[in-house]
């Protein structure tokens, strides 16, 4: 790298290390920060379900973001080592080498091919500083959606399956009483839920995004919460038949009662005449 002058004073000795320490941890805070996104259940849900949506839309974009902050820890790495080797040539660095480090450290001196950004760029250039800032924000972006996104499929397919058993469960009381499809307005309604929680299902798994609800002024990854609201509806129009269903079963069996203690009547009269 060529000696073009430094931004601001030369830094002296001490300065160098205490900036190529601070320096070296952000990395390693960052190269930490990325294998763990790599690894997230939710970032490989991500990767392998048919999203579609506003989920498949923002994946999209969210997959180029990871690719370039992988494009930017690189040139990071890169720009790291060059400084710790300029610091290596001498234990008292002279005066030439003092001047390249101050560039190095505090000039904009890493090129990011593409650019770091959403326009598309030749190039652009930031400082080592910059550079981790220009990260971090990339960072919290593709792990808010890939946060978010595993929020609501750990959160709403287990419910739906729990309430769908619980639908079986009512289907198979319903019938047990004559209440059918078409015969009776309590067995319609337990069509529509049922078509209901197969399609609610469904677009939770492919569209996850669109089944959350962002917190009011929170900008922490995935602050927010599961929008339960379709499923609260199926899981009260649910409770409302099974009590309906129960009605029914509640009569039946008080009229089945009745006509027993009147069968047990009518046979002690007859055993009397």
């Amino acid at each position: 790298m060529g000696v073009t002058g430094p931004p601001g004073p030369v830094m002296d000795r001490d300065e160098v290390d205490r900036a190529l320490a601070r320096l070296g941890a952000e990395h390693k805070a960052v190269e930490d920060s990325l294998l763990a996104l790599q690894d997230h259940a939710g970032r490989r849900l991500l990767e392998g379900a048919e999203l579609t949506g506003t989920t498949r839309e923002r994946w999209a974009v969210a997959e180029r973001t990871i690719t370039l902050l992988w494009t930017c820890f690189d040139v990071y790495t890169d720009a790291l080592r060059g400084a710790r080797e300029v610091r290596a040539r001498r234990r008292w660095p002279g005066r030439e080498e003092l001047v390249e480090l101050t560039d190095r450290l505090r000039g904009e001196s890493v090129l990011v091919p593409g650019g770091a950004g959403e326009e598309a760029l030749l190039s652009e250039r930031f400082t080592l500083e910059g550079l981790v800032r220009r990260m971090n924000e990339l960072y919290a972006s593709s792990l808010d959606l890939v946060v978010t996104a595993d929020a609501v499929w750990s959160a709403l397919p287990a419910r739906i399956d729990l309430l769908a058993a619980e639908l079986g469960r009512t289907r198979s009381l319903a019938h047990s009483v004559g209440v059918r499809p078409g015969e009776h307005p309590a067995g319609d309604e337990l069509e529509e839920i049922t078509a209901e929680l197969g399609l609610l299902r469904s677009q939770v798994i492919t569209d996850p995004l669109a089944f959350w609800r962002p917190a009011a002024g929170s900008s922490a990854p995935g602050g927010g919460r599961p929008d339960t609201e379709r499923y609260d509806r199926a899981a009260l129009a649910l409770e409302d038949v099974r009590r309906e269903i129960e009605a029914v079963l509640a009569v039946r069996q008080d009229s089945e009662d009745r006509l027993l203690r009147l069968r047990d009547v009518l046979s002690r009269a007859d055993r009397t005449l």
